[in-house]
Order: C-alpha cells, then structure tokens, then sequence
C-alpha cells in the first residue's frame, strides 16, 4: 500500500510526455516480462506458471476487471484531477466489497457498517465538492477514479476464490499478460515516440509503476490474500492516501486544504468503522467467502 501510494505520483509525472494508453502498455510490457522471467526461474521451465484452460479463462476475466478496467478508470483519472483525490477515492475500495457482498446476500447490514458507509459516502461527495476551487482537480476526474473503485470492489470479492485455483505468482503474471490483449493494440495507435522522448527521470517513473506498483506490489497483495481475510487485506488500503497526501505535500508543495483534509478523514474513519462492523456470512450457493 505504501507503494501504491506513490504511484499516483509517478502516473502524474510521466502523463505529459507518455498517452494513458502507450503507459499502461509500457507499464504492464515491463511487469509482464519480468513475472514471466521470475516464474521461469523460480520453476526452471514453465512448470510455477502452468495453469489449466479453465483457470485461464477465469484469468482473462479477472483481466478485464484489473488490470484493464480498473486502470483505464484510474489513469484517465488520474490525468485529470489531483493524486491526492484519486487516492482518496481508492480507499472506498471497501466500502463496494461490503456493498457487493450485502447485495450477493454474503453478508448481513449491521448499524455501525451503515454508519460507515455514511460517513464514506459524505467524504466523497466532500472532496469532489471541493475540486471546483482547486487547480489541477475537476470533477470528471473524481467520477472516473469511481469507476476503477468498481472495477477492484467486483474483482476483490472473486479473487479469493481465485486464489483457491492459482498461485498469486501465477494470477500476477496472467492478469499483467491478458491485460497486453487490450493495452498493446491500444498503445500501438499512439505511437513510440515517447520512448526517444522520456528522460532518466521518466524511465525512473515507468520502471517504479512497472517493477515495484505492476509486480512486487500486486504479488505482495495477492499472496496476502492467500494468507489473510479479504477483510483484513482491504483495510490496508486505507494506508494509500495517507502516503499519498504526505507525498504530494512534501514533494510536489501541493496545500492541504481544509475541505481536503477534512473529506480525506471522513473517507477513512468511514471505511475503519464499515471494517470494524462484525460480519455476518450467509451461506449462498456459489458464493465465495
């Protein structure tokens, strides 16, 4: 999480030489290549990264969650408002799991996840509010990062099923190649010239979000997932804009106004009180727990 955090930094700083699209391609070219290279030698041949022709469907799906819809969402997002807003609106990453889970009839309302999700809620619509007076910030911006917290909640609530199939070295690897499938041919359009055009700075940047955001990160997460509730997992996001905010502050002098602060701490006391509800499984048939 504290890696993420910096991501949205990285993502900001190489938008004006690099396209959305020619990123993400770059960025999962990278991460995919080293998975696949670190499998290799971890199984000396393709043994650690063999899977069934079921699991591989289940994969591509997967793919089409995250990393495809998901960082289409973020990364259009995060071109067009601040990194500290998109990483904010990240950390309702929890609040749709509950939501989904509730409506999949796997977990029960209780009062106080009702109170968080209130105060959640009232978070976002504090910091969006608080984007028409910011520069670098807008609306649209915060609505598409929305859209990525969608795409990570459905996906969040499969992948511990997943995990019962595939190791998390294996579902690294698939979901960064499967995301080639769209990335590549959508990055293609765009061109190479970005590739003379990056500084040693930007490759810096590209390599960050590709080796350690792409790989150690997602890798680190999934293997948690392996070991930990889905619970447990998704109250760590709250880490991201915390580390997101100091960063900004600190490193870009960007002003932590009140109306930021204040919708940052609503978000999170929202999604700590939704997480500190006790859950409630009920059973479902073809439910995943």
């Amino acid at each position: 999480m504290a890696i993420w955090g910096l991501s949205f930094l990285a993502t900001k700083a190489l938008l004006p030489t690099m396209s959305v699209l020619a990123l993400l391609f770059a960025r999962f070219a990278i991460a995919a290549t080293l998975l696949g290279v670190y499998g290799l030698i971890l199984g000396r041949g393709t043994r650690r990264l063999r899977v069934s022709r079921r699991d591989l469907g289940m994969l591509a799906v997967l793919a089409l969650l995250s990393p495809v819809g998901y960082f289409l969402f973020e990364t259009y997002g995060v071109a067009m408002t601040q990194a500290s807003h998109v990483s904010v609106l990240i950390a309702t990453i929890p609040i749709g799991v509950y939501l989904i889970a509730f409506v999949r009839r796997m977990e029960r309302v209780t009062w106080l996840r009702s109170l968080g999700i209130l105060l959640a809620f009232g978070g976002v619509v504090l910091l969006i509010d608080s984007s028409s007076g910011e520069a670098g910030a807008s609306l649209a911006g915060d609505l598409l990062v929305l859209g990525a917290v969608a795409c990570a909640a459905i996906q969040t609530v499969l992948l511990k099923n997943a995990l019962r199939r595939v190791t998390p070295l294996q579902l690294t690897f698939y979901q960064a190649l499967f995301s080639l499938v769209v990335f590549a041919p959508l990055g293609a359009l765009d061109g190479f010239a970005w590739v003379g055009e990056l500084s040693a700075p930007g490759w810096g940047n590209l390599f960050f979000l590709a080796v350690f955001c792409s790989g150690i990160a997602f890798l680190a997460m999934n293997y948690a997932l392996v070991h930990l509730s889905a619970t447990t997992v998704a109250v760590s996001v709250n880490l991201v804009p915390v580390v997101t905010l100091a960063a900004e502050a600190c490193l870009l002098a960007v002003p932590l106004t009140a109306a930021k602060l204040a919708g940052t701490a609503l978000v999170l006391v929202g999604v700590y009180v939704t997480e500190r509800g006790e859950p409630r499984a009920v059973a479902v048939a073809g439910g995943g727990g």
